[in-house]
């Protein structure tokens, strides 16, 4: 592959260079076509987005045709000097016709197989519409809910981004990416863009390199080690750096440090992006910029396109940064067996896309994602009790498949309603609040719109609208259980009616399979077993919030305690703290037993079902480096484990920590070991152990 590679570079012009660096914008019937197949015949097309615009996650997505991308493809392999094929992209993130719950959902759900299970089918089915490459997984690190993006990242865990990252990437590319039914993937957005100022989109990030390493980078890395083909450069800039043209970041820590050999490409429009910024006043300079950095192909805009000949010319770009960015590009188009196969084959995708394998899957991962903040007993609800179904999301559809659903229908959705009816009876579903007298609960839909989050939607506050509060209070005022469903894409603070609910489920914007999964967890026939991949503020006022932050006077002695902003207006801690998530069964911690070696330390212990329902458990592992060179966390997420345990049940767990688990990054980017007191926390959350010690570690 390397020799043809060096083969096609020799005999490239410049302008056939530059286009392969070139990525273009297309849509159906798209009034551009005939000139975009003139740039492939000429050798100046290397790629296209398979978007209408950059906000493509924010309005119904178009079904491109077969024919009309084969023939774009046609004129770039038969048509072109060299016959290189293009490369199409697409976001599919969390689905593409079957639709799976959002990103942030998939982490409650704590399980690496179903996350790769799901990313694989979506692959499988974007295929089937011309899609080589799609831009997922999005990792970046989140603290702040009023991001509308936060419905797309792995939450605000490092470790727990690691393994979304990883199972997104063996999901979508495989073992080989080659293979029909892969796709390359796409680690975004590199990097700190999840921490822009009050979750403000795209504003800047002033993390210091300290927390970089030590927070954004952890997820990246793990993408790289699952040989991710691409990543994407962030809006964002990094302490007044922007991302595009932040040589450190992609060049040498991302090439140089990770050992990345895929290619970068910018985010819509970013390299244009740079004269907004501040760093640039002219195309030309932003194209120097950004491919000196290592951005190697330029999304939409035409930066690279139209500059970078004569940035050339004038010195500002050389050869061997064009040849490179090619080479990289051109790598990826081989792994992906672009050369081989560069057609899709034109098929009827009945049965092949929503088949009932798909569904089932879909249905599981999103039982799976939803999490169980609290019962009062009330749950699991008898099959042929009389509830009565309300709120605003009780038959809504579109919205439960959240922003970015690529090609997913609402007709193909099972609603709230309708999942009830179908686990518990037309006769016994009641649709109208007002008939809830007659009724035994009342089961409340809440949450928000798939078109106020993703890309551009920041809130200025998170609390739950006054409409919403007035819902679970009417439904209170009638003396009956209430039990309260959210179907949301982000944390919301709620703090003031969680008294007024005997149970919450928390059911995310989670696909096509959302509504009949929410219903199955509430009438007993799946245990609820998620678990929060990041904290839920009681007010607005606390963000961010986190479980992993640094330690201060304040919180010396726990979790918030303290916190001198919210403690003279209410409770100080967090409404719902990282890792919590209720059960229908009772699970109980004992026989902790501790070996420690020259280079691991590990604790056994068992977990003993005592209730009266079979269902996972996730055991978490966290640690507080005592005494370090650096202010570090007052805890964080180092092991985890999903465990099924039936009833009466017994299962033996064994957690093992090592060097690198216990390593961080220095303020220079250098990952160190520091040997000293190390307390270890077992626990069902972030604010719940089971068992705590302290341990000398020194490992080799």
């Amino acid at each position: 592959m390397e020799h043809k590679i060096e083969e096609l570079i020799a005999k490239m012009s410049l302008e056939e260079k530059i286009g392969q660096l070139n990525q273009e914008s297309i849509i159906a019937d798209n009034e551009r076509i005939e000139e975009l197949k003139d740039l492939a015949r000429q050798g100046k097309l290397g790629s296209c987005i398979l978007a209408a615009n950059g906000l493509a996650g924010d309005c119904e997505q178009e079904q491109f045709l077969i024919g009309e991308l084969n023939e774009l493809q046609r004129c770039a392999v038969e048509e072109s000097p060299l016959g290189i094929p293009l490369i199409y992209g697409r976001d599919i993130i969390h689905g593409c016709r079957t639709i799976f719950p959002i990103p942030l959902a998939q982490a409650a759900t704590w399980d690496y197989d179903l996350i790769r299970d799901a990313a694989s089918i979506m692959s499988r089915e974007a295929s089937y519409d011309g899609v080589h490459w799609t831009f997922a997984p999005m990792l970046d690190i989140c603290t702040d809910p009023r991001w509308g993006r936060i419905i797309e990242c792995p939450g605000e865990d490092p470790l727990l981004g690691k393994m979304v990252a990883k199972a997104s990437v063996d999901g979508i590319q495989g073992e080989d990416m080659s293979q029909p039914g892969k796709l390359a993937a796409c680690a975004k957005h590199y990097i700190g863009y999840g921490a822009s100022q009050a979750g403000r989109d795209k504003d800047p990030t002033e993390w210091s390199d300290y927390t970089m390493h030590n927070r954004a980078l952890p997820a990246f890395e793990e993408a790289v080690d699952a040989g991710i083909a691409t990543v994407m450069s962030a809006f964002n800039d990094i302490s007044g750096q922007p991302a595009t043209a932040n040589k450190y970041y992609l060049t040498d820590v991302l090439r140089g440090k990770l050992g990345f050999d895929g290619y970068v490409v910018s985010d819509w429009a970013a390299i244009e992006r740079l004269n907004c910024q501040g760093v640039s006043d002219n195309d030309l300079l932003s194209a120097a910029l950004a491919i000196n950095a290592g951005v190697d192909m330029d999304m939409f805009d035409g930066i690279y396109k139209n500059n970078l000949e004569q940035a050339l010319i004038q010195g500002a770009v050389n050869m061997e940064t064009i040849d490179e960015a090619v080479r990289r590009i051109l790598r990826i188009k081989f792994r992906l067996g672009l050369f081989d196969r560069p057609y899709t084959e034109d098929v009827n995708t009945t049965g092949r896309v929503l088949t009932k394998e798909y569904l089932q899957k879909a249905k599981e991962m999103s039982a799976h994602s939803m999490v169980l903040l609290k019962n009062n007993g009330v749950l699991p609800l008898k099959k042929g009790e009389k509830v009565a179904v309300s709120g605003p999301y009780a038959e809504e559809k579109e919205s439960l498949m959240g922003s970015w659903h690529a090609s997913g229908e609402a007709k193909d959705v099972v609603s709230f309603f309708e999942g009830v009816q179908q686990v518990n009876g037309i006769e016994n579903t009641l649709s109208d609040c007002n008939l809830a007298e007659q009724s035994d609960v009342c089961l409340v839909a809440l949450g928000e719109d798939w078109m106020i989050t993703g890309e551009g939607k920041t809130m200025p506050n998170i609390e739950l609208p006054e409409e919403q509060v007035a819902a679970i209070q009417q439904a209170k005022k009638l003396g009956k259980k209430v039990v309260a469903v959210f179907l949301a894409g982000r944390p919301l603070a709620f703090g003031d009616i969680v008294e007024e609910c005997d149970a919450i489920l928390w059911a995310w914007h989670g696909g096509t399979m959302c509504g009949l999964a929410a219903a199955e967890i509430l009438f007993g026939d799946f245990n609820p077993c998620g678990k929060l991949p990041v904290t839920f503020p009681r007010y607005t006022g606390q963000i961010p919030i986190h479980y992993n932050h640094n330690r201060n006077e304040y919180v010396l002695s726990g979790y918030y305690e303290h916190h001198p902003y919210v403690s003279t207006v209410g409770d100080s801690t967090p409404l719902y703290a990282f890792g919590e998530g209720l059960s229908y069964t009772e699970f109980v911690y004992d026989n902790f037993r501790c070996n420690k070696t020259d280079t691991a330390f590990e604790i056994t212990f068992d977990i003993h079902n005592k209730g009266k329902f079979d269902g996972f458990e996730i055991a978490q592992c966290y640690i507080q480096d005592v005494v370090a060179s650096m202010a570090r966390p007052i805890k964080e997420l180092k092991a985890f484990q999903k465990i099924y345990i039936k009833q009466g049940e017994t299962k033996t767990v064994t957690m093992r920590l090592t060097r690198e688990d216990l390593s961080f990054y220095d303020g220079r980017g250098n990952k160190v070991f520091e040997p000293g007191d190390f307390k270890l926390e077992i626990g069902t959350s972030s604010r719940h152990s089971c068992f705590t010690i302290t341990e000398y570690l020194d490992f080799r």
